[in-house]
């Protein structure tokens, strides 16, 4: 990496991590972009953009996130926004991942601004946590663990990757180019023992730090002998891996354990959906 890019990688590592405190959320805990955002006083909103990740304009600072991405690049989307807004780069419309890359121009901007996305998302320090808490070690990171750590974290399998490979140095060349060559639908098959071609959130005991959130139809492979309120997720029959179910209706859930020493709070947003995050997990009513 140059000089140049050393400095804003540090400077964006730094301001992650002031942005953290700021928030109150410890070093070692996941965080929710969306509502470490609005908590801020950055509004945030979900919008159908078929050209675009994502848009900030400053004034009344607004963050404008694409609903038609996968979740983890809508959340790294709304992290990378909110650089823009902490560093003040006024108003941003970021095109497709898959565009940008094509890019040849560095744009320190957008270096900052995603160094910064990594560095609130995937603090060295939780990603630590995150191994350590499930005895997990760099040097045997297998893909079923690369996906079930994102999980937790809320980012993309190779978002989390790339980071560990790039930005931590936790992984090889060679380890990290291994492990993406492997599908998200290979992985999937492997963790439930079958076939899978929804999206699927691992849960397991060492889960703590923030909600699980997902999108109706999605599917949650929680612990063994877990219990559900809330009416939000349904059992699915099949899985030997664990409790599976699947998201049914937007609304805020919990799943427990019988002895209550593990419980975290399921919310569940529409598919796709547009409008203020605020309001994403808001239960829908019918007319009548």
């Amino acid at each position: 990496m140059s000089p140049e890019r050393s400095r804003l990688a540090l400077r964006a590592s730094t301001c992650a991590l002031r942005i953290r405190q700021k928030a109150h959320i410890a070093p070692h805990e996941p965080c929710n972009a969306f509502d470490l955002a609005d908590g801020l006083g950055v509004e945030v909103r979900f919008a159908k953009l078929p050209s675009a990740e994502g848009v900030y304009s400053p004034g009344k600072p607004v963050i404008i996130v694409s609903s038609l991405r996968p979740a983890g690049r809508q959340a790294f989307t709304c992290a990378h926004e909110l650089g823009h807004h902490v560093y003040g780069h006024g108003e941003q419309f970021d095109e497709l991942v898959e565009e940008r890359g094509k890019a040849r121009r560095f744009d320190p901007k957008e270096f900052e601004a995603d160094c910064f996305a990594s560095a609130l998302l995937m603090p060295r320090t939780a990603v630590l946590k995150g191994l350590g808490a499930r005895g997990w070690v760099p040097k045997t990171f297998s893909p079923e663990q690369a996906y079930t750590l994102a999980s937790w974290l809320g980012v993309g399998y190779r978002t989390l990757i790339s980071n560990m490979q790039w930005g931590m140095r936790l992984l090889s060349a060679d380890q990290a180019a291994a492990l993406e060559k492997i599908r998200r639908p290979q992985i999937r098959k492997s963790i439930l023992g079958q076939e899978c071609k929804d999206n699927l959130v691992v849960v397991d005991q060492a889960w703590f730090g923030r909600a699980i959130d997902v999108q109706v139809d999605d599917l949650i492979l929680l612990p063994a002998g877990i219990a559900l309120e809330g009416g939000v997720v349904e059992p699915v029959c099949g899985s030997t891996s664990g409790c599976l179910v699947r998201a049914v209706k937007p609304g805020v859930g919990r799943a427990f354990s019988s002895n209550e020493a593990w419980a975290q709070f399921v919310r569940v947003s529409k598919k796709e959906f547009a409008g203020l995050a605020r309001f994403r997990h808001l239960e829908e009513v019918d007319d009548e």
